[in-house]
């Protein structure tokens, strides 16, 4: 492993739109349940490196001022983003922008080695945190987002993002990325919005019939606790912290793999006379395979440990299923539409399920009806989400975050695609994050941390997917 030897900070300074090119009195956007549901997590933080074979005098004199220029005129669209989160004593959570708003920026060098960053074999899950930034989680009043662009001279570069994540989801803040990136590609805002549509930043498409918000805002005000600085609540996030000796890793599953595990799962349902899913998709499969291999990982490294007897029975994998389409509104959310709108859900089993050897097919049929039946009623249960996860159990969740729609490969700010793509704050949440293949060829990448003992058995697991067809 190569750990971070120096990350050097050339400048630190902010972004905000260009003077008088958002509306004088834009309202304020009052956070939906939706959004209120993430309040209390740690911001979400995102790393893309790029390869970027110039000296460090062209990174300062020629690109960076590309994409100061580029990031103001997309803050002219997505400008929620350089306001604030607040919560008044008399009003809901609130994202408030006045003119003069901005974006933190920092720009940095760093020595360390490139091209151990970008591999995807096992390394220490820390080493990418000096290529995030920090964003301040706790206060009476906070910002949503923050970028570090780090030059590694001679190699490549990389974007790292930290966003609060009751303003928007995974899906709105790729279309931010995709948009920033192709602005400045193009350099011309215009015919940049053209070809990307512009965010849908009204909230009030999101219904609440079910009574949800008042739930989650009761829950809310319990966690934050009574404090108030100048009108508004103290807010606060839940402290989760860094397991010790965790290594990070991306598994990567092609088309012939995602191909032949489908048929395979497929089979086995026929040969067993089981129902057969009702779709069998490159999503759920995927999980399905992950779950297991997750699921056998642990099993494996507890097996002769003190603590073996402490493992729970059951076995649970957690999902978030975008409901931008799924929600039957009118007017219909839009999927340019700009804030959170994903419904988290777990599906359980016993473990001996899917330890036995058909156990990626009972995993399968049990997420592909799971999110069958949010068609039947996309917000039950809904509510109980925050409480649930404001008093979690010691038991341990394996879960997915990411989608491969997000597009993440495909943020080009001139200098090519990504060579590689991470969601660096999994390894506090630890769910796998997905992603589409950097090949963009069909395939799945996960992003995976867990400790050294885990990382050697799932990576053996996975990596023998071809076996299991044989």
């Amino acid at each position: 492993m190569a750990p971070c030897k120096t990350v050097k900070i050339l400048e630190q300074c902010t972004v905000s739109p260009p003077p008088g090119s958002v509306a004088a009195a834009v309202p304020d956007i009052h956070l939906t349940f939706f959004d209120q549901m993430w309040l209390p997590l740690p911001p979400p933080q995102t790393l893309h490196f790029y390869d970027y074979p110039y000296p460090l005098s062209v990174f300062t004199q020629s690109l960076i001022p590309q994409i100061k220029l580029s990031l103001s005129s997309s803050l002219i669209y997505f400008y929620p983003l350089a306001g604030k989160l607040s919560w008044p004593q008399d009003s809901r959570p609130l994202i408030r922008y006045v003119d003069g708003d901005s974006v933190l920026v920092i720009i940095a060098e760093s020595d360390a080695d490139f091209n151990s960053l970008t591999s995807d074999h096992p390394r220490d899950a820390t080493d990418s945190h000096p290529f995030v930034p920090d964003l301040q989680a706790s206060g009476p009043i906070l910002p949503l987002l923050a970028i570090q662009i780090t030059v590694f001279p001679n190699f490549g570069l990389s974007v790292g993002m930290t966003n609060n994540h009751s303003l928007i989801d995974g899906r709105a803040i790729g279309h931010f990325m995709r948009t920033w990136a192709l602005m400045s590609k193009l350099g011309d805002a215009t015919k940049s919005l053209s070809t990307m549509s512009s965010p849908f930043l009204d909230r009030t498409v999101i219904k609440d019939p079910t009574g949800i918000e008042k739930v989650y805002l009761k829950e809310l005000e319990t966690f934050m606790g009574t404090e108030v600085v100048s009108g508004n609540r103290n807010l606060r996030v839940m402290n989760i912290p860094l397991p010790p000796d965790m290594v990070r890793a991306t598994m990567e599953l092609n088309p012939t793999d995602l191909r032949r595990l489908k048929d395979w799962v497929l089979a086995r349902h026929n040969k067993l006379e089981q129902p057969q899913p009702i779709r069998i998709s490159t999503y759920v499969v995927t999980c399905a395979f992950a779950w297991v291999c997750l699921l056998k990982a642990e099993e494996a490294a507890t097996e002769h440990t003190p603590d073996n007897n402490t493992i729970n029975n059951q076995t649970r994998f957690g999902v978030n299923v975008d409901c931008r389409s799924r929600l039957k509104t009118d007017p219909p959310i839009p999927g340019t539409y700009f804030g959170n709108c994903v419904k988290p859900f777990l599906v359980y089993t016993e473990r001996s399920n899917l330890l036995k050897e058909d156990g990626v097919v009972v995993a399968t049929q049990l997420l592909a009806e799971g999110i069958r039946k949010l068609d039947e009623g996309l917000l039950k249960d809904l509510e109980k989400f925050l409480p649930e996860m404001l008093n979690v159990e010691s038991q341990r969740v394996f879960a997915a975050a990411g989608s491969p729609w997000f597009g993440l490969y495909e943020v080009d700010y001139g200098w090519g695609r990504p060579k590689k793509v991470e969601f660096v704050s999994n390894d506090r949440t630890g769910s796998m994050f997905m992603k589409a293949s950097r090949k963009l060829d069909g395939g799945i990448e996960l992003d995976v941390v867990l400790n050294k003992k885990e990382m050697d058995v799932f990576a053996s697991l996975f990596n023998g997917l071809r076996l299991i067809f044989d």
